[in-house]
């Protein structure tokens, strides 16, 4: 049976919690500032999150589904059945991921005032002695970000080339120069494309 209707009647947690022993696609459209996307579910398991007609890599998927959880409009239909037409598999156990987005939202409210400027460009710093190891999706951000980060790249920067909410990177940035696996270089000068040194100040 196919099961369809609004993100401002019903949220997407709880779609996902009604579906959870169900096979198929979820497909949603007419979301705020997010493309039509489709999440092919399997029971108890996300198998992929796709955006026309692609899947998302892991560190694209959860910043989508970060974004749908707090979506508040959007039309959704969920097709029993469908399956991917590729072999990209997530493979992500639903409750889990709902708990680590809630969670990650929730630190990023904590922490939002003290989220760096989206224009402060930072640098990949790796420290000498690593101390605790870093956690998906931190790990997965830095691994897409240090090309960018080598030659300097401020959030609004990364936010673009990595196709990724501008608070999603800010809060990234936060993590890892507390971390020390990068550190804040100073303001890019949009027209001559210098850094202006700032010894660490915001």
């Amino acid at each position: 049976m196919a099961l369809l209707g609004n993100l401002n009647s019903i949220r997407l947690e709880e779609i996902l919690q009604i579906l959870a022993q169900r096979e198929g696609a979820l497909e949603l459209w007419n979301l705020k500032d997010i493309p039509p996307t489709t999440l092919y579910l399997k029971p108890g398991r996300i198998r992929s999150v796709d955006q026309k007609g692609k899947p998302l890599d892991p560190l694209a998927a959860k910043a989508v589904l970060q974004a749908l959880l707090q979506a508040r409009e959007g039309s959704f239909e969920f097709i029993p059945g469908a399956k991917p037409p590729h072999g990209v598999r997530l493979g992500w156990p639903v409750e889990r991921v709902l708990l680590g987005l809630i969670t990650l939202q929730d630190e990023m409210a904590q922490y939002q005032a003290q989220l760096p400027h989206p224009q402060m460009v930072f640098l990949y710093r790796p420290p000498a002695c690593p101390g605790e190891a870093l956690e998906a999706p931190g790990r997965d951000f830095l691994e897409r970000a240090r090309p960018h980060l080598e030659r300097g790249a401020s959030a609004e920067e990364l936010a673009q080339a990595l196709g990724l909410p501008l608070d999603t990177v800010r809060f990234y940035l936060f993590r890892l120069e507390a971390k020390g696996w990068v550190r804040a270089a100073g303001w890019r000068r949009p027209a001559q494309g210098w850094l202006r040194w700032l010894g660490g100040g915001r």
